[in-house]
């Protein structure tokens, strides 16, 4: 990829442990497209964190309670506002990454988003939503903060960490499950940085994006390699496959954002069959986006991207609440039911294997079986 023109212009903020990892595990000819920063409450956080922009989030020590405290948390925002405005000012477009759920991340990046459009900053926030079984409190705190990124006007692509779920076998490890989730959040947001810093003449409009991702909804990533120009249509086939969407939900997908990242120049006509295997299966509502990026590495191989966003939520998997217990005042009423004695004759037998024993049936009265004559009675 090329290094845009405008050095820092296009900023990356990863804040509370996922975002930062997220952004920090970007390859380095991604990371010279962004302004890459860390923003944490937890100085340990930052200090851990690579080197690179740190925004500290207000400024008790270490240990100071605030993952406890939201209110904490936003007096602190407050308090570091000004440098966070100082940091921004020369930001054209800021790209947020974090998980929702927790404390830190679904304060901050809400007001984060606040801040930007203050500020008349596009912002596109980059998130996940937790597990269905990590409780309703966490899923209210994400509801919640959900609602005020979208209220600020900000583009939210957001992830259910329950949908991947359905797409890992059963037998997965448990961080395996989250590094996986970590890596579909960095691709997505590679995909917006590729199409932010393209040149004019191949996409990089920041009003469009903000507009495709800024709709109701989830979203999914689809990744697939492609060996080169001529298996750019298998790979863009494989991408559409690996959404685990149904014909349905992709003819209703709102918003769609193809990222083909290359070593070198494509011909244009196996783009034009590789997007357009795309387009075919998706409905006339549904807008599409593409870039196609050079990432400068030699002998690298293509990677075909797919982000879709504006999908109804699905919950999958969602810890299952306690069994129903019907009670009633009187119990339960017994219920009579008719015996038919018929059945049990020895006529209804007559037919089935004999039961028995040394080579004799028992079904046959031993008197008869025996030969024992029986007297009549007098």
């Amino acid at each position: 990829m090329k290094k845009q023109a405008e050095t820092g212009k296009l900023a990356l903020w990863g804040v509370g442990g996922q975002g930062i990892r997220v952004v920090f595990s970007l390859p380095e000819e991604v990371r010279r497209l962004v302004n890459p920063v860390a923003a944490d409450a937890d100085i340990q956080s930052l200090v851990c964190a690579p080197p690179g922009g740190k925004i500290r989030i207000g400024s008790e020590p270490a240990g100071g309670g605030f993952d406890d405290d939201p209110e904490k948390l936003e007096r602190a925002f407050r308090e570091s506002e000004e440098k966070i405005r100082e940091k921004l000012s020369s930001v054209r477009t800021l790209l947020i990454a974090g998980g929702l759920g927790g404390a830190v991340s679904s304060t901050v990046i809400p007001a984060l988003c606040r801040l930007a459009g203050k500020m008349k900053l596009p912002a596109l926030a980059f998130v996940t939503r937790p597990f269905g079984f990590e409780g309703k409190q966490r899923d209210r705190v994400f509801r919640e903060s959900r609602e005020r990124i979208i209220k600020s006007g900000a583009g939210l692509v957001c992830f259910s960490l329950d949908r991947l779920v359905g797409e890992v076998d059963d037998d997965t490890p448990h961080q395996e499950v989250f590094h996986r989730c970590d890596r579909i959040l960095r691709d997505a947001v590679e995909c917006a940085a590729a199409y932010l810093s393209a040149p004019p003449e191949a996409g990089g409009s920041r009003s469009g994006l903000v507009r495709l991702l800024s709709v109701p909804g989830e979203a999914v990533l689809g990744t697939e390699p492609a060996d080169g120009p001529g298996d750019l249509v298998r790979a863009a086939k494989a991408a559409l496959s690996s959404l685990a969407l149904t014909p349905a939900e992709l003819a209703g997908t709102r918003g769609i954002l193809v990222q083909i990242d290359s070593p070198g120049p494509l011909p244009f006509r196996q783009v034009e069959k590789a997007v357009g295997a795309v387009s075919g299966v998706l409905g006339e509502e549904t807008e599409l986006l593409y870039t196609v990026s050079l990432s400068g590495r030699t002998g690298g191989e293509i990677i075909f991207r797919i982000l879709a966003a504006g999908l109804p939520g699905r919950r999958a998997r969602a810890a299952p609440g306690p069994l129903p217990v019907a009670k009633t005042a009187e119990g339960t009423r017994p219920r009579q039911k008719e015996i038919d004695f018929n059945k049990f004759t020895r006529g209804v037998f007559a037919a089935s294997e004999p039961t028995s024993r040394e080579g004799e049936d028992l079904d046959i009265p031993t008197f008869v079986r025996q030969g024992v004559r029986l007297d009549e009675e007098d």
